[in-house]
């Protein structure tokens, strides 16, 4: 009775199972008619198979046909199932004779390679790469690949898109040339900057500096000798020696901005410390100054370099950071060199200082020239500020750099070259000597005032006359005078790197540097290469003729920084 009553049961089950897979076809039905559905899956034995119904994919390969890029599917050997018109026309290929020909046969033999290797790996996983396509009288074509492997698919399927990149690979190419070429005219712009500074200031040293100096001699001497003028004269005789001083510091003060000649007598560390010595008497910001004892002399070029970055920095402390006070850093070790310049002042908004792609945001143009002068010695410019914390700049150098750029001159020369003319120093007839003196300078000019001042003295005689420091150097090997008055700056042989070689083979000479230059630090240079004596020139008329004798009878020293007056 109980298994009659179940019959009926599972009869009624059946059917309302029949009509609930009745009404699901239905919809199903519905849906396709109505063009709801796109595709569906059969499940199988083996897997799973996706059914596209016809006509569905139409809006799709509309899509895919209307694409700048190229799209096509492949076979697990490469060969093309289907491309759209643009990956064709990518490859120089007729739509019609593409697919069914294998991917790999439309390059040459180093990029089928590649493209092999890359549908390999786009069996299991996604792969990507560039390969250059060569065409018959064209030029060639960079061509982007992306494989990607097509899941739920019976067959080992591969979908592939190719991107033209040539377009994009030349204008890249053509920025890269501008701003190559606009490097080196920055460059170039700079090197002549710094030749002119350098031609400038060597223009106002070697004429309106010198005139001035000669100048200075001669009224000093028409002062002596003009006790009878009336006072009307006389105070302007005053007036004019004022005058004259006055224009002499100034015109030495531009010069020394535009090109310290210090930078190229005794190196960025000399300079850098008579550049700041000059930065706070001016503005009246405390500098210190601390050169690190490993710090050598570098090449010209990387020189000068830093010295324009010490002195761009510093004035920018003075014109905008409101600090009292301001540092500079000179440090080296075995890798590199550093140059830091800090204050104590407002510093940098955030935003100013750092641009959007994360790099130095172009403050100005003197900030931007330090970064250009630092790339190309392939160096760095850092730059550290934070609102009311000071600012500080970095300038780094690599020290295989400077090894690179190293100057090829010899940094001594050979002491082969011995006198051979002793005899020349003193008269073999034993009768009364006179005092022999060199002149160095390369001013005729102000050689001939010298001569001229010193000449009328019957004990002294003037025995030669040198142009350049490697001239002064072997004249005073040769003659042995007891006195060399030379200039610090002059051509071929530095005055110091002269004085220097010339009392090494001449122990008994002495030397006077009778310079423009006056500054505590240049004062120091001089007498640390062993000079016995440091005159300036605006007032050499007033105590050359004083110092000489002094020099020449009792062996004593003056500063330039107060002419005359004993150290």
């Amino acid at each position: 009775m109980a298994k009659a009553k179940r019959a009926p049961e599972k009869s009624r089950e059946s059917v309302e199972a029949l009509k609930n897979s009745l009404r699901e076809s239905r919809d199903i039905v519905h849906a396709i008619r109505n063009e709801n559905v796109d595709a569906f899956v059969v499940g199988g034995s083996q897997a799973e198979q996706v059914v596209v119904l016809q006509g569905a994919e139409h809006p799709y390969r509309v899509l895919v046909e209307s694409i700048n890029d190229g799209a096509a599917t492949l076979d697990a050997d490469g060969t093309v199932l289907y491309a759209n018109r643009r990956f064709a026309d990518i490859l120089n290929v007729p739509p019609d004779h593409f697919v069914g020909t294998p991917l790999q046969n439309h390059f040459s033999t180093a990029g089928r390679e590649k493209l092999e290797q890359l549908i390999r790996k786009a069996l299991t996983d996604s792969s990507d790469g560039e390969i250059t396509l060569d065409v018959p009288g064209e030029r060639q074509r960079l061509i982007r690949f992306s494989f990607n492997p097509v899941r739920n698919s019976l067959n080992q399927n591969i979908c592939v898109v190719a991107t033209e990149l040539t377009e994009l690979m030349e204008a890249s190419e053509a920025l890269r040339s501008n701003e190559e070429s606009l490097r080196q005219l920055s460059a170039r712009l700079l090197q002549l900057q710094d030749e002119e500074r350098r031609r400038i200031a060597r223009d106002l040293h070697d004429t309106t500096g010198q005139k001035l100096a000669i100048q200075s001699i001669l009224l000093a001497r028409l002062d002596k000798t003009a006790k009878g003028l009336d006072e009307e004269s006389r105070k302007l005789l005053t007036e004019c020696k004022t005058l004259n001083g006055q224009l002499v510091e100034e015109v030495r003060t531009v010069s020394y901005l535009l090109h310290p000649p210090l930078l190229d007598e005794l190196g960025l560390a000399s300079a850098v410390e008579w550049y700041a010595e000059g930065f706070a008497r001016r503005t009246g910001i405390a500098t210190d100054v601390k050169i690190s004892p490993q710090f050598l002399r570098l090449p010209p070029d990387i020189e000068v370099t830093f010295f324009r970055i010490v002195q761009e920095s510093l004035t920018n402390v003075h014109r905008y950071s409101g600090s009292s006070k301001a540092y500079v850093r000179l440090k080296a070790t075995e890798d590199q060199v550093t140059v830091e310049i800090g204050d104590y002042g407002k510093g940098i908004e955030p935003g100013k200082l750092i641009a959007k792609d994360g790099t130095v945001a172009p403050l100005g143009v003197g900030i931007q020239g330090m970064t250009e002068r630092m790339r190309q010695l392939s160096g760095k410019l850092e730059i550290q500020s934070k609102p009311k914390s000071g600012t500080l700049v970095i300038a780094t150098l690599p020290m295989a750099r400077i090894h690179a750029s190293a100057s090829k001159e010899s940094a001594a020369q050979d002491d082969d070259s011995q006198s051979d003319a002793d005899s020349e120093t003193s008269d073999p007839t034993g009768s009364l000597v006179r005092k022999r003196i060199l002149i160095a300078d390369d001013h005729e000019m102000l050689r001939r005032g010298v001569c001229t001042a010193l000449q009328k003295q019957k004990d002294w005689e003037i025995c030669a006359e040198a142009v350049n420091g490697r001239e002064a150097v072997e004249t005073a090997i040769r003659l042995q005078p007891d006195l060399v008055i030379m200039d610090v700056e002059m051509p071929v042989l530095n005055g110091l790197a002269a004085a220097r070689e010339i009392l090494r083979n001449c122990p008994q000479t002495k030397i006077l540097v009778f310079t423009v230059h006056e500054s505590d630090q240049i004062v120091k240079d001089i007498y640390a290469a062993g000079v016995h004596a440091c005159l300036s020139k605006d007032k050499g008329g007033r105590d050359l003729l004083r110092v000489v004798k002094e020099l020449l009878e009792n062996n004593v020293s003056y500063s330039s920084a107060v002419a005359g007056e004993r150290v």
